[in-house]
């Protein structure tokens, strides 16, 4: 029955009723809970039923709730007796029945679906129409109240219709002493009318002048516009070009004054040699032909000195990028292992962060799980229908098998007793013939009339205790069919409830 119990929450779960996750059976919820159910599935049912979702304080005014509830679930055909006390005073299979059939009765997932997506279908008609109809009108030219046609204010003009509305409004009538005044002011306010339309009108005209003059003004501004743009794309053009040569000849200029730099400092350098020297711009005229082999002397030693030097910096050269190199790829190795070192701890926090969220999802998918646990899907309770259907079939078939056999053990029973008998009445002729004669025949006799009786007697014991073990039985059931109905809960609640009613007259 927990398996019916579950069955029938998690269809009243799906008519959005609040119901614990600990409620596992109908006897653990409470009258209220019965009431708001039942109502709700009437509604699902039929929904033009007004049924009363809530229960009221007064105990006749929940009587009578309780017996609309059951006069509606018999119109929609239930059989089995059914009233208010099925639901105040509920007994468990009755109520499961009640519910059950209820259940039976609800519409299908399909046709719900059909009626929500034309609702939906409707409503989305109804908000295209209306979005459709705000963007028309906010499309239109929007005319203050003043510039609107004269369609809307239109005045009294006939002399005859303006004084029947002053008969009409009788303070009006009596403030003008006599029937020429009121014509004057009438004959006035024609006037008045006729001007204000004439103006309206010189008014259009105007505006429709002004509309030519500004269409002709904005023509000529426009052909203008474009010639200024025109002459303005072509001197920037000119700007570009020019600016771009200014460009090319600033490098120059810079790459020639680097140039006379060093110039200048060769010069220079050039003149501290030769002040070094001893050769000077006064005595440059009488410079000596020994002195000026001393000075190839001592440039060519400097040659060979400055080529020693070449030499050993091309060494040293060489063994610096080596060493270079070296480093260089000890450091592109360490590089290489600290990036590596990095992706290894970015991949780790993002496995770390992937198992901790992966953990949290199968912590919700497990709480989801044992809230859902026993099947939350109508083809999950079919299939346990069918299984628990296969099994009353088996047990059925059981039941046939036991049945046959005990049938067979009754037949063997009536032949054995039948032979028994039989067996009994040879013996008891025989030892009846030999009696006559003998006397240890007669005790024999009497031994074989004795356990004849005897086993009567055990026989017909077994049958009573087979018997009284049926009864014991059915009794036992009727014990808990009794314990299941909670006649004495309901009886305390009836009395509670007279107490009340006693209270409230």
């Amino acid at each position: 029955m927990e398996e019916v119990d579950s069955i029938i929450l998690h269809f009243l779960r799906q008519l959005n009723l609040k119901i614990d996750d600990n409620v596992k059976n109908m006897c653990d919820v409470s009258v209220e809970f019965i009431i708001e159910a039942a109502s709700k599935c009437l509604n699902a049912i039929n929904p033009s039923l007004k049924v009363p979702q809530k229960l009221p304080k007064g105990i006749s005014h929940r009587i009578e709730v309780a017996a609309q509830i059951a006069s509606f679930c018999k119109d929609l055909g239930y059989k089995n007796d059914v009233g208010y006390q099925t639901f105040l005073y509920y007994n468990e299979a009755e109520l499961r029945q009640v519910f059950m059939f209820l259940i039976e009765r609800l519409p299908n997932e399909g046709k719900q679906s059909s009626v929500s997506a034309s609702l939906k279908t409707n409503q989305s008609t109804l908000m295209k129409d209306v979005s459709n109809k705000i963007s028309e009108e906010m499309e239109k030219i929007w005319v203050p109240h003043c510039c609107k046609p004269n369609e809307q204010q239109k005045g009294i003009t006939s002399i005859i219709e303006i004084l029947f509305a002053a008969k009409n409004n009788v303070h009006l009538y009596n403030t003008l002493e006599n029937e020429k005044d009121l014509i004057q002011k009438l004959i006035h306010i024609q006037e008045m009318n006729t001007n204000s339309r004439d103006t309206k009108a010189q008014d259009v005209e105007m505006q429709k002048e002004s509309k030519l003059k500004t269409e002709a003004f904005t023509k000529e501004h426009n052909k203008t516009l474009k010639e200024l743009k025109e002459t303005a794309i072509v001197l920037r053009q000119k700007l570009d070009t020019l600016e771009s040569e200014r460009n090319v000849m600033n490098v120059e200029y810079s790459q020639a004054q680097v140039s006379c730099e060093k110039v200048e400092e060769d010069l220079k350098n050039v003149i501290n040699i030769l002040n070094s020297i001893g050769i000077t711009d006064e005595n440059s005229e009488g410079v000596s032909d020994e002195v000026l082999e001393k000075v190839q002397k001592n440039i060519n030693k400097l040659h060979a000195k400055s080529e020693d030097l070449t030499s050993k910096s091309l060494s040293l050269k060489a063994e610096i990028e080596n060493v270079k190199q070296s480093m260089n790829r000890s450091e592109s190795e360490r590089n290489k292992y600290k990036n590596m070192l990095g992706h290894l701890k970015e991949s780790a926090k993002a496995m770390k962060e992937e198992y901790g969220q992966k953990e949290h999802l199968r912590n919700q998918l497990k709480s989801k799980y044992e809230k859902l646990r026993g099947g939350n899907k109508r083809s999950i309770y079919t299939k346990r229908i069918v299984e628990i259907i296969s099994n009353v079939d088996k047990q059925n078939i059981e039941i046939k098998k036991i049945l046959e056999d005990t049938r067979q053990l009754q037949k063997e029973i009536n032949i054995l007793e039948g032979q028994l008998e039989r067996s009994f009445s040879v013996a008891d002729e025989t030892l009846f013939r030999d009696a006559k004669k003998d006397d240890q025949a007669k005790k024999a006799y009497k031994l074989l009339a004795l356990l004849h009786s005897e086993c009567k007697t055990i026989v017909s014991l077994v049958n009573d205790i087979g018997s009284l073990q049926r009864d014991i039985v059915d009794l036992e059931e009727n014990v808990k069919t009794e314990t299941a109905k909670r006649t004495e809960d309901t009886l305390e609640k009836i009395k509670f409830d007279i107490a009340k009613i006693k209270e409230e007259t």
